[in-house]
């Protein structure tokens, strides 16, 4: 331990003697070396070693830790904890950032007769487990599943049967859960042997299953399935009955799924099978499993906070999710998963200019932090959402790009605050989820709630849910929240599987939000619900093009629910309101709207004509075209405004929502031609299918059938 001894003693030498600028700057290469002295001749190899060294330092003087372009596999976490009393730039290059990564690439592939890739993964006996996530040339595939490309449906609701069995003090046992679907979706399970279906119980294998219930999902291995009956079963906590109707699945990693390009199969033994996609080469392909659940883990205590911490330029990529043996049961907003960088006790955390990407799990999460900023950052192929906020306040969220999440888990939220405060979510571009855009507040109904003064403005909110989730919101809001306002935002594209697809959506026990200036259209359900509530404020919105409704409102209650102010509805043939009798039995303040069908000269409000609900409840209220300039194509900017100001309606620029910066950043925000159709696509087939069902129980298709002749969903989509 000798040298150990004089370094230390050297180290404390050089910092006594050597001016202060000197001491503040640590270099790190991956060529470097740990045993060096950090400087930029000799700088160490790993982050957790420049981390290591800052606290020799005496003082409190800011350090600058300088991170060179390259690749570091890291094997652990980067950690600060307590200990870690400076204030810390960690800084990469900008054009060229460094990568840390959380997984290992993989090597040695062969080539079948197929032209399929195979190799063996010796890492997988190392870490004595199977990874779960692969990334090939920077894109994430698709662990072997059928169907490839949608999800199949379950018949009928889902069969519970209560059960003893050990291990209930983990919440394991207490049902056995049948869910029914066509035999004939599960006709690649009849290619295994069939000894496979009896005694064993699929214990020799790890057949899952990912079911969509509603607003949430489960993610289990199948105990059993017959193929023939179409019975497909698991075991685990009841469910309630609100995720035991409008199913879907998928199921996933067994051989017999293998069969798509991009898809991907490894077992037991670490023989990994991947089909490659049109155009990928083995020669130039580079392929990684992910091992590490966190990347970076800032952790101080209630007692002392990790603070002033800086990271800019980094790239932080590759991390896993380990579905536990138990499976996991439904979880709104996959809020049991944490962050691949997680900040938990900690204060003045900067992430600027970073990217996040390749995760199985949520980008961000903040717990029992404060006063920290996300921002320019780049967060894509996500496991569940982009940043969680929870137990955490004065957290700013600006100017990021957050797209394609829920990978792992649908459910996760662009932008999640969970019993915060006085946090700010401003001109982010939030994008491909299948679930919320950005979700504040969490408590249902009108208990104490910490989730006040939160700021949501001028974000870019679109092409969410993709037809497979329900119950969502581009906006989703909870509980009494004063000072909360969503304003300036543009929210379009909402698709849910079944109801609930809004773009501004007030649920339960909402109270004194402001939502104002908001562009929204496009979204299924319509631009604006609430479910129920108190005194909101919904002024100087436009609200067009929903399939089912413009506007809804669920409960009626004996307080004022909401004011409607100012606000212009836009419908082509489609019903402006929900046919709910809350219109005429709730209390609610309705002042100078405007609303216009542009294919109905006479349009209804909730079976009654629109003039005669404007004697009820908005006597100045207007049926007239607001004179938007090419309204079915995206552009709401005004022709006149004669209309506009009849109603007091004042114009906003919702050009200014969304990232700022210069155009390369932008452009980065952009969706490609091919998504947006593929979005469109789900939107027409999903609406045709709804429609050849004709649920009497679903007033809107009923509605659509009898008054606008066939029309099955707004010309936006045409």
């Amino acid at each position: 331990m000798k040298h150990v001894f004089f370094r230390t003693l050297i180290v404390t030498m050089v910092l006594f003697f050597t001016p202060t600028i000197w001491a503040q700057h640590i270099y790190v290469s991956p060529l470097g070396n740990d045993q060096s002295a950090g400087t930029l001749q000799t700088p160490f190899q790993t982050i957790g070693k420049a981390i290591e060294y800052t606290r020799l330092f005496p003082g409190n003087d800011t350090v600058y830790i300088h991170i060179s372009s390259g690749l570091y596999e890291i094997d652990e976490p980067i950690a600060l904890t307590e200990q870690d009393v400076h204030p810390i730039v960690f800084e990469g290059d900008a054009n060229n950032m460094p990568v840390i990564s959380g997984g290992y690439r993989i090597r040695n592939w062969t080539i079948t007769p197929e032209g399929w890739w195979k190799t063996y993964v010796p890492q997988v006996i190392k870490y004595g487990k199977l990874f779960e996530q692969l990334f090939v040339n920077g894109e994430r595939a698709t662990l072997a599943r059928t169907p490839n490309k949608g999800l199949f449906e379950v018949i009928n609701k889902v069969h519970q049967t209560a059960i003893e069995t050990e291990g209930k003090d983990e919440g394991y046992g207490y049902h056995i859960q049948r869910y029914d679907t066509d035999p004939q979706n599960l006709s690649s399970l009849k290619k295994i042997n069939e000894g496979y279906w009896g005694d064993a119980n699929l214990k020799d294998k790890d057949i899952r299953i990912k079911l969509y219930q509603a607003w949430d999902n489960t993610y289990k291995s199948v105990d059993y399935i017959n193929p023939d009956s179409g019975y497909i079963y698991v075991h685990g906590t009841k469910l309630h009955n609100m995720y035991s109707n409008r199913n879907l699945f998928l199921l996933e990693n067994y051989p017999e799924a293998l069969d798509s390009p991009g898809e991907w199969f490894l077992n037991d033994k670490g023989e990994l099978t991947y089909i490659p996609r049109p155009g990928e080469k083995l020669e130039n392909s580079v392929v990684y499993a992910p091992t590490l659940s966190h990347l970076l883990i800032i952790k101080g205590t209630q007692q002392k906070k990790v603070s002033g911490k800086i990271f800019k330029n980094l790239s932080f990529q590759h991390t896993a999710y380990y579905l536990p043996r138990k499976g996991t049961t439904p979880h709104q907003a996959a809020t049991h998963l944490e962050g691949t960088v997680l900040i938990n006790n900690a204060e003045g955390i900067v992430l600027e200019n970073c990217e996040i990407k390749h995760t199985g799990n949520y980008g961000v999460s903040f717990e029992n932090s404060m006063n920290s900023k996300v921002e320019h950052t780049f967060l894509y192929d996500l496991g569940g959402g982009g940043i969680k906020i929870d137990n955490s306040d004065e957290i700013i969220v600006q100017n990021n790009i957050i797209r394609k999440g829920g990978q792992v888990f649908p459910a996760g939220v662009g932008v999640i605050l969970r019993h915060s405060a006085k946090n700010k979510v401003v001109h982010n571009d939030i994008c491909d989820l299948r679930y919320s855009g950005i979700s504040v507040g969490w408590i249902w109904g009108y208990g104490p709630n910490r989730s006040v003064e939160n700021e949501i403005g001028y974000n870019h909110i679109h092409h969410l849910g993709w037809g497979e989730l329900d119950d969502m919101g581009g906006v989703y809001t909870l509980g009494i929240s004063p000072g909360t306002t969503v304003h300036n935002n543009l929210i379009h594209d909402i698709y849910s599987h079944d109801y609930g697809g809004w773009g501004l959506y007030t649920d339960e026990g909402s109270t004194d939000i402001i939502m104002e200036n908001n562009l929204v259209y496009a979204c299924k359900c319509g631009g604006f619900h609430q479910h129920y509530g108190k005194d909101n404020i919904i002024r100087n919105n436009i609200l067009a093009w929903g399939t089912w409704q413009q506007i809804q409102w669920s409960r009626a209650e004996e307080h004022r629910s909401f004011i409607f102010a100012h606000n212009i509805v836009l419908s082509d043939g489609f019903p402006l309101a929900s046919n709910q009798s809350t219109w005429e039995k709730g209390k609610a303040d309705f002042d100078r709207n405007c609303f216009w069908d542009i294919d109905d000269p006479n349009p209804m409000f909730n079976n009654i004509p629109l003039s005669e609900f404007f004697k009820r409840h908005d006597r100045k209220a207007v049926h007239a075209d607001p004179m938007f300039r090419d309204p079915l194509h995206g552009d709401f900017t005004f022709k006149n405004l004669k209309v506009a100001k009849k109603i007091g309606f004042k114009p906003f620029d919702y050009s200014m929502a969304g990232v700022e910066g210069d155009d390369t950043w932008k452009q980065k925000a952009q969706m490609q031609p091919e998504e947006i159709e593929d979005f469109r696509n789900i939107v027409r087939e999903g609406e045709k299918k709804f429609c050849e069902k004709e649920p009497a129980s679903y007033r809107p298709a009923v509605a659509r059938n009898e008054k606008n002749e066939g029309k099955i969903y707004p010309k936006y989509y045409e």
